[in-house]
């Protein structure tokens, strides 16, 4: 027979074990957590976000050989020779294009891009064949040629010429260098 001793020395083994059983399964269970957490994975994103853009390509022009005689007094042009700035395109949220050119300007006449070769006492002016027929000013941020953008492989009309700039024109040389500036809307 039990005596009461006994039993009470019975019960808290019982209660030791269940408190142990639920300690273990709280540790299995925070075991699992464990588990899904080391088991995500990471998403890397790259990415950029560039606003619209065009492209150009020039062509060299050539406005001829000419005869100083030809050069009677400040501001006498030569005949416009029509070239083409060419589109390589534009995407498809470009609505404005302008044009900007700079290059050096004629210390005579600041309207007009510089010569550079020996040639003397003109310049070379450029026109935009735009609805305006823009005379192009070097480097102005402000008298800008404006286009609605055109297919790649489509034109846009300019023309060149040179302009006395001095009482005479002296031989050589008439080249000069204009780099496009593009911006756009």
């Amino acid at each position: 027979m039990k005596t009461v001793s006994e039993s009470s020395t019975h019960r808290p083994r019982r209660h030791k074990a269940v408190v142990i059983g639920l300690a273990f399964g709280w540790l299995l269970g925070s075991g699992a957590a464990l588990a899904q957490t080391t088991g995500n994975a990471t998403i890397h994103v790259t990415g950029n976000i560039a606003g619209g853009a065009c492209a150009i390509s020039t062509p060299s022009v050539d406005l001829h050989a000419h005869d100083p005689g030809e050069f009677t007094g400040v501001g006498v042009p030569t005949k416009w020779v029509d070239f083409s700035i060419t589109s390589q395109g534009c995407t498809p949220d470009i609505v404005s294009l302008h044009m900007g050119f700079d290059g050096t300007a004629d210390a005579d006449n600041v309207n007009v891009f510089a010569v550079t070769g020996g040639a003397t006492g003109l310049g070379i002016q450029l026109q935009g064949l735009d609805a305006a027929n823009t005379i192009v000013i070097p480097n102005s941020t402000t008298q800008l040629i404006t286009w609605t953008p055109v297919a790649s492989g489509a034109t846009y009309p300019m023309r060149a010429r040179y302009l006395q700039t001095k009482a005479a024109v002296t031989p050589g040389a008439a080249n000069g260098s204009v780099t496009v500036m593009l911006s756009y809307n």
